[in-house]
């Protein structure tokens, strides 16, 4: 390998790095343009965590209920900023007329749902922790040693919801249109996910939806290693993990690929002025 390839190869991952950190720099930015918002987005998730607690208290049911609920709402919180976070970006960049000067930049247009989409996916991330933390000050009986492997969970949980927020965006840039799409699909992994009961109880004409989406091995993995409940209906921790690296793998692969077509498509029709 040549010095000028190993130059040309360091001035593209220095570009790439950049862009990354440029979308997070705007985010940030955001985040610093309105602070109260911030403020009432972490503090919204005090809300749920307290619900379900009381409502476990009231109906004597223990605390066994209230961390199957802590934990299947805290994974769908976390889960929900990676589905929706590009989307949203998304139509609010074209919607201002942005979203040229986001493709000029000289990295491949495959990165952009990446980057665009890093900070909001971080955050997610964090609340739901956040939500967890919470519910185990109340007394939730979590297994700390499940802790690693619960967020390994939660990260391929958030890749895959970030490779299925890519096929919503491809949509978007050819269409102006996407969001009922991607709301309609967070709605049915919250009751085909198991957030707030075993899918074991759904009708077995639709359980086998809940296997499509990657939401309820999220879920099934984080409850059995936080929560310590096993069931013989559900997937090991471990099965769950390979299948959802295997989700992430092909759906982002062929995510980005459809995200980078459609661009081009969308420039040769006229819809993008570039």
């Amino acid at each position: 390998m040549t010095a000028a390839t190993l130059s040309s190869e360091r001035r593209f991952g220095r570009k790439v790095l950049d862009t990354l950190e440029g979308y997070i720099r705007i985010d940030l930015v955001e985040e610093r343009m309105f602070p109260l918002s911030t403020v009432l987005r972490y503090a919204a998730v005090v809300f749920p965590v307290l619900l379900y607690y009381f409502q476990s208290t009231f109906l004597g049911t223990g605390q066994d209920v209230f961390v199957f609920m802590l934990i299947g709402t805290a994974v769908i919180a976390g889960l929900q900023d990676a589905l929706t976070g590009l989307t949203s970006r998304l139509q609010f960049a074209q919607e201002r007329g942005t979203l040229e000067t986001y493709l000029i930049e000289p990295v491949p247009w495959a990165l952009i749902p990446v980057a665009m989409n890093i900070w909001r996916s971080v955050t997610g991330a964090v609340l739901a922790c956040l939500m967890v933390g919470i519910g185990w000050l109340l007394g939730a009986p979590i297994h700390v040693a499940g802790i690693p492997l619960s967020l390994v969970a939660l990260f391929l949980g958030i890749v895959a919801c970030n490779a299925l927020g890519t096929f919503a965006a491809a949509f978007i840039v050819l269409f102006k249109r996407g969001e009922p799409v991607v709301m309609l699909f967070s709605l049915a992994a919250s009751v085909l996910g198991g957030a707030l009961f075993p899918i074991s109880v759904l009708p077995e004409w639709i359980r086998w939806l809940s296997y499509l989406v990657p939401h309820s091995y999220v879920i099934s993995a984080v409850r059995q290693l936080l929560a310590g409940e096993t069931s013989p209906d559900e997937l090991s921790p471990a099965l769950s993990l390979g299948i959802l690296a295997v989700f992430c793998v092909v759906t982002m692969t062929f995510g980005l690929w459809l995200f980078d077509r459609s661009l081009r498509l969308a420039r040769k029709l006229g819809i993008l002025s570039i």
